[in-house]
């Protein structure tokens, strides 16, 4: 069978999924995005704004491109990359560096403003908010470009890179550890400056910090980090780990972030509001409860996704790493004085080795309402499970389990207006999203994939 038809149908294994008598529809098939379209080149996501029809894909070589269904053509809105026009503070791809994240204000059909997640020309992550003009295709107002956020790394790796809004309109960026095996400058269990590790390989480098980046972000790492970037901090003394030398942000801290203020852990980076994370490659909010699930891509034993409900949104967490991998204890050291909280998922090596987290389901389907679905890349499978009772998810994925192994690499998952969910792949250059034939209930879908 060809993966690059249109149509792929899934080998579904008899997984029972007991949520509300809920199974997988057995004629559940991934349908090509944009059957006639060139392929996209290592492509990182798909997003839909708020009352829009567009779909923008960012790919990882610096590319943001949109489609304008029925379109069959992939228009290109801007290219840090070759070819293209690198930022301010230039732009670096591969390995796992690139434009890695993309949202949308919650207020778009109004400010219809955007923000991307990338890594700079020293390797380091860097949040820019950018216009988008309201023209047919949109085009990208670079001078509208505003830096809201910077963090030194330490390694090529374990970018993270993820950005989304949550349900309380506040901006969620999660941070990997920076890199190097086993967390060699103990990022993800740091939170304060106090904690950083300065060892010749875990040194801000100098470009870094000669323009105008904080060394003191280095804490930020391994964390999720939540911004509100409708306001900004003005010059002076804080606890903010990623300000300017003043202490003046493009951005300010949520009230209710667990460690704002002096609140809890004196010194407290008061960007983070969770940490003991690897690399939270993708996550995303349940568009109907605002609860948070999180693909955390583990070292060598373990993949894990983790779980917040909406109530505990702004309760500090930490999920373990680098002192536990999963349910498994790992070499690290756990921050002292705080306890870890499990994983709602959990497999080892045999089934997966590099997670990603995907969605849950709140499309047209009404069998799948409900159902998240995730996977990993390296196995090329795709999983699911539903929430069995409040932050317990069954069933756990195995290598005889999984709803599909593709042959391509899976790079992440996106969501439309209507709950639809997407896979986005990453080899082969192409968009599929998740249908059942006999159990679509909206209107009729188009030959190209289109609603």
């Amino acid at each position: 069978m060809s993966f690059e038809s249109t149509l792929i149908s899934l080998a579904l294994l008899s997984v029972s999924l007991s949520l509300s008598a809920q199974t997988v529809p057995d004629d559940l098939e991934l349908i090509d995005f944009c059957p006639t379209c060139a392929n996209l080149s290592s492509p990182l996501g798909i997003h839909q704004p708020p009352g829009s029809t567009l779909f923008f894909i960012n790919e990882q070589g610096g590319a943001l491109k949109v489609i304008s269904p029925p379109s069959t053509t992939f228009a290109t809105l801007l290219n840090f990359g070759n070819g293209g026009t690198a930022p301010a503070g230039g732009f670096t791809s591969g390995d796992e560096s690139g434009l890695l994240g993309l949202a949308f204000h919650p207020q778009f059909t109004s400010n219809r403003f955007i923000f991307l997640s990338y890594t700079d020309g020293n390797g380091d992550t860097m949040l820019a908010r950018y216009t988008l003009s309201d023209a047919s295709p949109p085009e990208v107002d670079i001078s509208s470009r505003l830096v809201i956020f910077r963090t030194a790394q330490d390694f090529p790796n374990h970018n993270g890179g993820n950005i989304t809004f949550g349900p309380d309109g506040f901006l969620y960026l999660g941070l990997g550890d920076g890199g190097g095996g086993y967390d060699p400058c103990n990022r993800a269990q740091s939170i304060t400056p106090a904690d950083i590790v300065n060892t010749a390989s875990c040194t801000s480098d100098t470009s870094f910090t000669s323009s105008g980046g904080n060394p003191n972000s280095r804490a930020l790492l391994g964390s999720m980090i939540r911004l509100d970037v409708d306001r900004i901090t003005p010059a002076g003394n804080n606890e903010l780990c990623a300000s300017d030398a003043d202490g003046s942000a493009n951005y300010a801290i949520p009230a209710s972030n667990p460690f704002a203020g002096s609140r809890q852990i004196a010194g407290a980076c008061d960007e983070i509001v969770y940490f003991g994370l690897r690399n939270p490659w993708r996550f995303s909010f349940d568009r109907e409860t605002g609860d948070l699930l999180m693909g955390d891509v583990g070292q060598s034993t373990r993949e894990e996704v983790t779980f917040r409900a909406n109530a505990q949104l702004s309760t500090a967490a930490n999920f373990g790493w680098s002192c536990r991998e999963g349910f498994l204890w790992a070499p690290g050291t756990c921050r002292a004085g705080s306890s870890t909280v499990d994983p709602v998922i959990d497999y080892d090596t045999s089934a997966g080795s590099s997670v990603v987290g995907g969605y849950v389901y709140r499309g047209p389907i009404l069998q799948m309402q409900g159902v998240y679905f995730f996977a990993d890349v390296n196995r090329t499978r795709i999983w699911s499970a539903t929430q069995t009772a409040p932050g317990v998810f069954g069933p756990q994925p195995s290598a005889s389990n999984a709803l599909l192994s593709t042959g391509w690499y899976i790079s992440s998952f996106g969501e439309d207006n209507v709950g639809n969910v997407y896979v986005v792949g990453y080899t082969n250059g192409r968009i599929y999203r998740l249908n059942s034939r006999s159990s679509i209930t909206t209107d009729t879908v188009f030959q190209n994939g289109f609603e």
